[in-house]
């Protein structure tokens, strides 16, 4: 599992009900990333994709995880760094292949605060 940290800026997790669809859980954040790139012009410095949506995914089932949302809604890190846990995959985003994390855990005050399912 891959770690990275990004500082949260939203969470975001529901049921999405269409007419006529079943309902949907759905489970993101907004983060801000904090790696800089060096642009090779006059020393001048940008940022990767400011601003990323990445998935909430509880690794058990493959679905939405909406208590790891719950549980970043009430840590109240918004606007600090945190870390996650996930994987990183290529996959096609509108088209073009782009590298995507999807977040499994997130770790605050080094505990993983992800709801366990006990085997």
């Amino acid at each position: 599992m891959a770690k990275d940290t990004f500082i949260l800026l939203s969470v975001s997790a529901g049921i999405m009900e269409e007419r006529g669809r079943e309902p949907m859980p759905y489970a993101s954040i907004e983060v801000a990333n904090i790696r800089a790139k060096d642009t090779g012009r006059d020393g001048r410095v940008s940022y990767g994709s400011p601003v990323l949506k990445l998935k909430l995914v509880d690794e058990s089932t493959g679905k939405p995880n909406i208590q790891l949302a719950k549980a970043l809604a009430k840590a109240d890190r918004y606007g600090k760094p945190v870390d996650f846990e996930g994987v990183y995959e290529l996959a096609k985003v509108k088209g073009v292949e782009q590298m995507t994390f999807t977040v499994l855990d997130a770790v605050l005050d080094a505990k993983p605060i992800a709801v366990k399912a006990a085997s």
